[in-house]
């Protein structure tokens, strides 16, 4: 479905289809990404493994490399034609080797530690030389929705739910006219059904960090 056919939905839902509208087409816009970017977090909607620009990352000689800020979580790490590397939190590294980050350089890596820095990850050891290491991950759109035509990147079998966000925010909007909190929760419970619950940052740093793919958490 195009975004003018949700933008449409919504606002037979709640009756604003007569211009001059009371939420005007770039409020619905913005609040159409929000919820298109909450859908992701909650629902993990996103998986790639094939985009070169998200997947694809520079591993140079100091072991660190650097993570497009799109990505939520690293589901999986490799390097061409190798098996997939060994997810290694800080503390499992500072248990088993107090020293590993002075580590000699090796000609690959054969683990990742995904929460040394944020937005970054460690590999260790660090290789000898520059690597393209190959990445899964669950990430975030890759670009916003901006007019009627574009197309949410999600399946289309979800873009109807988006409306409920766009109508929990627009209920919220501070006018005589618009402001309704008591169908803003309802329009919110009906997006936290198709969706899940709100994904918070504590939860998601503690996902990066700790979860191991497999676990059916994540």
């Amino acid at each position: 479905m195009k975004v003018g056919g949700i933008i449409d939905e919504f606002r037979r839902e709640v009756d604003d289809h007569v211009e001059p509208f009371l939420w005007p087409d770039e409020d619905v816009l913005g609040y159409l990404n929000e919820g298109i970017n909450e859908a992701c977090r909650r629902s993990r909607l996103l998986v790639d493994s094939s985009t070169t620009a998200i997947c694809q990352v520079t591993v140079p000689t100091t072991g660190i490399a650097v993570l497009d800020p799109r990505v939520l979580f690293v589901r999986k790490v490799r390097f061409a034609t190798r098996l997939p590397l060994r997810r290694m939190t800080m503390q499992d590294m500072e248990t088993s080797d107090p020293y590993w980050e002075d580590a000699s350089a090796t000609t690959y890596p054969c683990a990742f530690v995904p929460d040394w820095e944020s937005g970054k990850l460690r590999f260790h050891p660090p290789p000898t030389a520059q690597l393209t290491a190959l990445l899964t991950v669950v990430r975030d759109p890759l670009a916003e929705v901006t007019n009627e035509d574009d197309t949410p990147e999600i399946a289309a079998r979800y873009h109807r739910s988006l409306r409920h966000w766009v109508a929990y925010r627009a209920y919220l909007k501070p006018d005589a006219d618009t402001y309704r909190p008591d169908k803003a929760k309802e329009a919110m419970a009906l997006f936290d059904q198709e969706f899940g619950p709100k994904s918070s940052a504590i939860d998601e740093a503690w996902i990066q960090r700790e979860q191991f793919e497999g676990d059916g958490t994540y």
